[in-house]
């Protein structure tokens, strides 16, 4: 049974410390701040009105937000480090004519696990996991199939979910979907000889002396303000949008009493049992890309890899816009889904054609061919043909 909360129901009053105040850009000390009992006091600046909890396993209460009546059913799923808030834009637009949801997976946001669950003995935060997380949500909240677009981890994780669930997708977006995650290998696939070498595998809870190592090395580091500053400015074209607001949400999750441990789980969790493109190869519905051209890590090379590996979907780049383009340009976004599902919808085409461009405000939405345009990625393609040809005659 699905248990479902609204943020203000049952709430109660409580007044902010001084330090919480200054370091989470929150009313003037002294003032009530509205909390809600579900919630850890550390994460009470990150409730909304329209914050909502679903009961999940290891004594998780799953966040998620929910926007529009009608329409078509739409699930967003973030990336790694950040949390349902950054589609709030994205489901402004898509609202209008759509129902769309957006959860904050376990570990990240608003979503964590009871460290006395009967199951904490056998929690991972791998793929695989946050996998079965987004079947969970599909199946007792959504509660019928929808378009899954996801966002770097998220895109990633959305091909997970169309290829082990394709009864739930209507079909998938990938936003500067991360092509690959976690270096660890399955446990099964060592031989016993190794296993010696890699005595663990991400379940919690984290052995000490590698809990302390990843503390000092880099836990403590990823959470200094300039850093986070810095990386984001790396990834977003749009450096206005790097405010006090975006900070102050990503680093108030690292306050969570589990949240180094979730990393720590992470890092040495293994890789999921499908790569990226296992997944991508299996799915059956309609599939598009809609990739931001100026982002430094996911750049466009691996979005004409994707659209070699997946002729039939629809390509699109935005620029400018980096590594979340949902979240510098919600409007071109939105613009190219709406049109994606329409067309999906009716079994019509794009009303777009190749090399087309439609101007949302400052950033411009393009319908690509996926074909190499400098020498690097020509030399990236005709890696891709040779390779293949070599399979082939295997």
């Amino acid at each position: 049974m699905v248990r479902a909360f609204k943020a203000l129901e049952g709430q109660d009053q409580l007044t902010c410390t001084e330090a919480e105040h200054e370091q989470f850009n929150l009313p003037a000390a002294g003032t009530p701040s509205t909390v809600h009992s579900l919630v850890e006091e550390c994460l009470q600046c990150m409730v909304e009105d329209q914050s909502q909890f679903w009961d999940w396993r290891f004594g998780s209460r799953i966040h998620y937000r929910t926007a529009g009546t009608t329409g078509p059913a739409i699930v967003l799923v973030h990336g790694f480090g950040v949390a349902s808030f950054q589609f709030q834009d994205l489901m402004d637009e898509l609202s209008k004519t759509h129902r769309v949801w957006a959860l904050d997976l376990l570990g990240m946001g608003l979503s964590w696990p009871q460290a006395n669950s009967d199951e904490s003995g056998t929690l991972a935060y791998s793929i695989d996991m946050w996998t079965e997380q987004l079947v969970s949500f599909m199946e007792e909240v959504v509660a019928e199939p929808a378009f899954v677009a996801g966002n770097s981890l998220g895109g990633l994780l959305a091909a997970s979910l169309g290829a082990a669930r394709p009864d739930l997708c209507r079909g998938i977006c990938f936003l500067n979907a991360t092509p690959f995650w976690a270096f660890m290998p399955q446990r099964e696939s060592i031989p016993r000889a190794l296993t010696a070498l890699l005595p663990w595998d991400g379940t919690l809870p984290p052995p000490p002396p590698i809990r302390f190592l990843i503390q000092n090395v880099w836990w403590r580091a990823l959470r200094q303000k300039r850093l986070l500053q810095s990386l984001l400015k790396l990834v977003y074209r749009n450096r206005q949008l790097v405010d006090e607001k975006l900070v102050e949400s990503i680093l108030a999750p690292t306050q969570h009493p589990g949240a180094l441990d979730a990393f720590v789980s992470l890092l040495f969790a293994p890789k999921p049992r499908l790569d990226f493109n296992s997944c991508a190869r299996a799915l059956t519905c309609p599939i598009t890309m809609v990739y931001g051209r100026e982002d430094p890590w996911v750049v466009p090379l691996w979005g004409q890899r994707l659209k070699r590996l997946l002729p039939q979907a629809d390509y699109f780049e935005v620029s400018p816009a980096g590594h979340c383009p949902h979240a510098e340009a919600p409007a071109a976004v939105s613009e190219a889904m709406q049109m994606w599902i329409s067309a999906a919808e009716s079994s019509s085409p794009l009303p777009l054609a190749i090399g087309d461009t439609r101007q949302l405000g400052s950033c411009g939405l393009q319908l690509m061919s996926g074909h190499p345009r400098n020498v690097f990625e020509r030399l990236d393609a005709l890696a891709w043909s040779l390779r293949n040809k070599l399979l082939r005659r295997k």
